[in-house]
């Protein structure tokens, strides 16, 4: 196979170095030492040192049943799934990492410029790397195109393909996909198919083989990300530092076996524009410290699509899909499993964050959940998600139960027992949860219209609000509906709020307050705690100052001091009204009666 691009002008200008006989792939590869001339454009094409795609990862397809015809790497076969590019099957590839390292560091010591790789129009042909590539602050890094220029992690690599220099800021990757080959790659009980697995509640020290779990957002070092950004790489100890100011834009991430990238131990200022993960082993992107994210998409990730961890991340055009529904994953060590889970779109834990235009779709669980966020700002649209209930055959081929969306047990789930079924209420639209406080959110809640020819999705509710663990004060404006059938939808706020939730929050529903808005009565009325309009139906109320019929109460508060008026509404025994108060030290029962 020839070089891609044949000579180009730019070397009759630039006094560009050529190793003899390199140009063709078919050669041996370049020494790690081979020369490079400065060039006075600063454009520096591998090719031109011999530096060319050598590796490929051939595909095969198994054929499940006569209607499911599945492709696979050859590594499902027990064979390598990254081979040489011109040798016979099954011949494992060169390892091309050395080489475009001291392309790189050439390159750097020359002053710096551009480093241009290409590629192939297969995408199953790139350069095959079994250790980082190291990102220089004086070189970027460009591809001709992420349909093109493909770099591919091999077998037993079990590293990241992309990572910074200790230390290094400013730089600049493009126009190129990474191939993380998921299934090629092993760490000692990260993933454990028979046992328990990782526990996130335990101390957090990624020595501990039971923390080395490809979601596990504390550990990096016994993973494998697409682009990993920490402070030195080589030292998991070392300190943070100051802003990276680091562009990755026009990149696909496919089958990294953690993250596609992972932001959060190192300081901010990194953008991402245009990016594509998809079928990511952990979560789609693992971020923070002023994360800037611009049309990013996280498609069928295991866990959640994007965790922000700490700091603050700027999500612009966003969107996650089908996270959590990994209906056939297959690994060193574990056989082929399929896998739901109640995976969240956007997962906040801590800080603060901006949300302009950002969608969830078709996620196991929430689509956007907050942890003790504060001050997060902006858009939301949350569709079609809580799939984990759904009983579809396209979410659910067989039937199974869910696999428990925790670290605590992450065995393979064949079907086995499952714990209480998933229900509409289980996973909101939006989820506030500890002390989330100061939050400005405009929510959009819809379930999605026909899909693959069935309504997905079990979004029944639009919000829950953890009033109880100290969430409140915030301003949430939520519109809520169903684009099936009109049957899903069942309230604004999951049965599991509590009703203070109204009265410490300003929740706009359907654009009326939802103070406004008439929920039943609970049998015992002395639960009332929050300001509001309940219904009563019938004779099974405690303290109900009617012998029954259809009572209307109506609370108020001020300075703690509730009110309760109650209005018997139907024929039989209106129009009488009954009032009661709360000073603070409890309910004094029916102190009026009177005629309307």
């Amino acid at each position: 196979m020839e070089s891609t691009i044949g000579r180009r002008s730019l070397m009759a200008g630039g006094g560009l170095a050529l190793v003899a006989g390199a140009a063709f792939a078919g050669t041996a590869p370049a020494a790690a030492a081979t020369a490079v001339t400065k060039n006075a454009k600063r454009v520096y094409y591998a090719s031109d040192f011999g530096i060319l795609p050598r590796a490929t990862m051939p595909i095969i397809t198994v054929d499940l049943s006569e209607t499911d015809r599945r492709r696979y790497s050859r590594g499902m076969q027990g064979k390598p799934n990254v081979q040489a590019v011109g040798a016979p099957l099954d011949t494992v590839a060169i390892d091309q990492s050395d080489e475009i390292n001291a392309f790189l560091q050439q390159v750097a010591t020359l002053g710096g410029g551009i480093a241009i790789f290409e590629g192939d129009v297969n995408q199953l042909v790139g350069y095959g790397v079994k250790k980082p590539i190291v990102m220089l602050s004086e070189v970027a890094i460009w591809g001709l195109g992420w349909n093109k220029t493909t770099f591919m992690l091999m077998d037993g690599a079990n590293c990241s393909v992309f990572v910074n220099k200790p230390g290094s800021n400013y730089h600049d990757v493009r126009d190129l996909r990474i191939n993380g080959n998921r299934w090629g790659q092993s760490f000692p009980e990260a993933l454990n198919f028979s046992g328990l697995g990782v526990d996130l509640l335990s101390p957090r020290d990624p020595g501990n083989l039971a923390n080395r779990h490809p979601a596990n957002p504390d550990n990096w070092q016994y993973n494998s990300h697409g682009i990993l950004m920490v402070p030195d790489y080589t030292a998991p100890n070392a300190s943070p530092y100051g802003d990276t100011y680091s562009s990755f834009e026009n990149i696909f991430i496919v089958n990294p076996y953690g993250s596609a990238a992972m932001t959060n131990k190192v300081g901010g200022e990194i953008r991402f524009r245009n990016v594509v993960s998809q079928n990511a082993g952990g979560n789609g992107f693992t971020v923070g410290y002023d994360t800037y994210l611009s049309e990013v998409t996280v498609a069928n990730s295991e866990y959640h699509g994007f965790l922000q961890q700490n700091g603050s991340t700027r999500f612009t055009n966003t969107k996650a899909f089908w996270c959590g529904q990994v209906l056939d994953r297959w690994q060193i060590g574990g056989g082929g499993v399929k896998v739901r889970r109640a995976s969240i779109g956007y997962k906040i834990i801590g800080g603060c964050c901006e949300f302009s235009s950002t969608e969830a779709q078709n996620c196991g669980g929430e689509g956007f959940w907050l942890e003790d966020a504060e001050s997060v700002n902006g858009q939301i649209a949350s569709v079609a998600n809580n799939m984990i209930a759904d009983i579809a055959k396209i979410s659910n081929p067989d039937g199974w139960g869910p696999v428990p969306n925790n670290f605590a047990n992450d065995a393979a789930w064949n079907g086995g027992a499952a714990s209480a079924k998933p229900t509409p209420a289980d996973h909101p639209a939006v989820r506030l949860v500890g002390k989330s406080k100061y939050n400005n959110l405009s929510v959009t809640s819809r379930t999605a219209g026909q899909q693959a020819g069935v309504g997905l999705g079990q979004q029944a509710y639009a919000l829950s609000v953890d009033a109880l663990s100290g969430t409140m004060d915030n301003n949430i404006s939520v519109t809520h509906s169903d684009g099936y059938d009109g049957k899903r939808v069942q309230g604004i706020l999951t049965p599991d709020t509590p009703h203070s939730a109204i009265p410490q929050n300003w929740i706009l529903a359907n654009g009326k307050p939802l103070g406004d808005a008439v929920r039943k009565a609970p049998l015992t009325i002395n639960e009332i705690d929050a300001a509001g309009t309940y219904i009563m139906m019938g004779p099974s109320y405690t303290y109900n100052p009617f012998p029954g019929g259809i009572v209307r109460l109506t609370c108020v508060e001020l300075d703690n001091v509730f009110a309760v008026e109650a209005d018997r509404l139907d024929a039989a025994g209106a129009p009488f009204t009954n009032i009661k108060y709360n000073d603070g030290l409890g309910w004094r029962g029916w102190v009026q009666r009177s005629r309307a």
